[in-house]
């Protein structure tokens, strides 16, 4: 599952551009208007998609790999699980507008318009695992528990009547606040492999990558055929300090109440609904069935950083 260039005859010129218009801190249509610019100079022929209901008639499309190399997701990793979820037979590209940006900073950085119109331009893929929670698809890590209550809260949130709010940053702490006043820690029972674990907030990560830069699941690797899963074992907001700490500390995985190991399945049990989150986005509530869905998806992805900041 190495890197390699595209190497069967000459690509398709279009290319979708999913924009989200709401996502970071950026005015998203101004980079999204440039990035347009940039494929074009490129010879390229983007078609830029404000509704996520056209996307899905591209996925439905027999003939859409004879039309479009690539979906780019405009937005941030919410964006990148939606695209993911209507279609994935087409390679992806993430251009990152988002706020932690994290299946981008997975593949190299590329912020810039015209980087990201040479990268997609020279149509160089890897094929990478996903996650299946239920029905639906993720591509770094799917929550349940503490982190998908915060989830679901901020969903909430967004709604308004004159349409979604922009996310940015410090939009999460008013959800958290209300998660760490309300939320009640139900246990819930994992199951792996035969073994069962009983915890609190149960974490599976299809990548490496977490808010923060938290080192929750450092070693994950999106090419493995596997999922990493970690469970939390003690309900309540000050064993969820302790363990946050730990996890800074990279020591959480010495800690006695905290499990943790790799698996191609795990289900979640419990008698009442347990919140969920996939890739930072609100999701159905455990329980639920996560597998490992091997080779699932292409990414289209620089021969190199493009040297921007990572997010």
């Amino acid at each position: 599952m190495s890197d390699a260039p595209h190497d069967q005859g000459p690509l398709p010129p279009g290319v979708i551009i999913v924009a989200n218009p709401y996502s970071g801190a950026k005015e998203n249509r101004g980079c999204v208007a440039a990035l347009s610019a940039a494929l074009i100079e490129r010879q390229l022929e983007p078609r830029i998609v404000w509704e996520l209901g056209e996307l899905a008639e591209v996925g439905a499309d027999p003939l859409a790999a004879e039309r479009y190399r690539a979906v780019v997701a405009a937005g941030g990793d919410g964006t990148l699980n939606r695209v993911i979820n209507l279609q994935n037979r087409l390679p992806v590209f993430h251009f990152p507008l988002g706020n932690e940006n994290l299946f981008s900073r997975q593949f190299g950085c590329c912020c810039q318009p015209a980087h990201a119109a040479a990268v997609l331009a020279a149509g160089r893929t890897r094929t990478m695992d996903l996650g299946r929670a239920g029905d639906r698809l993720f591509a770094i890590v799917a929550s349940a528990g503490f982190d998908g209550d915060a989830a679901h809260r901020l969903a909430h949130w967004r709604q308004h009547e004159a349409g979604l709010r922009r996310v940015r940053s410090v939009s999460y702490a008013a959800p958290m606040l209300a998660s760490a006043w309300r939320y009640r820690y139900p246990l819930f029972d994992v199951d792996v492999d035969g073994q069962n674990v009983r915890g609190a907030l149960c974490m599976v990560f299809n990548m490496p990558q977490y808010a923060n830069r938290l080192p929750l699941a450092h070693d994950a690797d999106p090419h493995d055929g596997l999922l990493d899963w970690i469970v939390f074992e003690k309900p309540g907001n000050l064993p969820l300090i302790k363990y946050a700490l730990s996890v800074w500390l990279k020591r959480h995985r010495q800690r006695d109440d905290v499990r943790y190991g790799r698996a191609r399945r795990i289900a979640l049990t419990s008698t009442g609904p347990v919140p969920m989150e996939l890739d930072g986005e609100a999701a159905d509530f455990a329980p639920v069935v996560i597998e490992v869905a091997p080779s699932a998806l292409r990414v289209v992805v620089p021969q190199m950083s493009c040297g921007c900041p990572p997010s």
